[in-house]
C-alpha cells in the first residue's frame, strides 16, 4: 500500500464513529488493521501480543466519541495509539503487573521469491532490537516518512532515520551470502 492515504475518507469515518455510527469502526478497521498488525508485530514480536495491541486500539477508538473529530491524520493517529499501548504494556510489565514471555519472530508480510527468503527475512527482522524493527516496518512496509515515524514513536526524525540505517545494516550483514562478511 502506498503512503498516499485518503485522509478525507478516514476523517469521514472518524466523524461517523464520533456521531455514534458504530458501523464506521468496521470501515476504519478495514483500512488500517493490516498496517497496525505489521506495526504491532514489529513491536511485540509475537502474533498473539500483536493482536492484543490492535484490539486495544480499536476498543479505545470505539469509546472515544467526539474527541475523534479533531484528528487530522487518522493513519498516524491510530499508529500513535498502538505505540502508546505498547509502551504502556511495557510499563505495566516493568512494575510486575504483566510478565512478557519470549520474543518470536514476526512473519514477513511481503511477497518473496521463496519460502527460504521469507524465513531469512523474518529471522533478520526478529534479530533487531524492537525500536529498530518498528522503524523498518513503519518505513519499508507502510511507507511512513522518518518525520512521521518520529512523531509516532516520540523521537526525532534523525533518531528514526538512524535506527533505520542501523537496522538495514544489521539485516544486510545477517542476510549476506555465505562466504561474505557475515558475523
Amino acid at each position: 500500500m502506498t503512503r498516499e492515504r485518503d485522509d478525507r475518507r478516514d476523517r469521514q469515518l472518524f466523524g461517523d464513529l464520533a456521531a455514534g455510527r458504530s458501523c464506521a469502526l468496521g470501515g476504519i478497521y478495514d483500512r488500517h488493521a493490516a498496517s497496525l498488525f505489521r506495526h504491532a508485530c514489529a513491536l511485540a514480536g509475537r502474533h498473539a501480543d500483536a493482536e492484543d495491541l490492535v484490539h486495544a486500539v480499536f476498543m479505545k477508538l470505539a469509546a472515544m466519541g467526539p474527541d475523534l473529530l479533531g484528528v487530522r491524520q487518522p493513519a498516524a493517529y491510530v499508529h500513535r495509539m498502538l505505540h502508546r499501548a505498547w509502551v504502556d504494556g511495557h510499563r505495566r510489565a516493568a512494575t510486575g503487573e504483566r510478565l512478557m514471555d519470549g520474543m518470536a519472530g514476526p512473519a514477513a508480510v511481503t511477497p518473496m521469491r521463496s519460502a527460504a527468503e521469507a524465513i531469512d527475512l523474518a529471522r533478520a527482522l526478529d534479530a533487531l532490537p524492537a525500536e529498530q524493527r518498528e522503524v523498518v516496518v513503519l518505513h519499508a512496509f507502510d511507507g511512513f516518512s522518518f518525520r512521521e515515524i518520529g512523531g509516532l514513536t516520540g523521537v526525532s526524525m534523525f533518531t528514526a532515520a538512524a535506527r533505520y540505517r542501523l537496522a538495514i545494516g544489521k539485516m544486510k550483514q545477517r542476510l549476506a551470502p555465505v562466504g561474505q562478511d557475515r558475523q
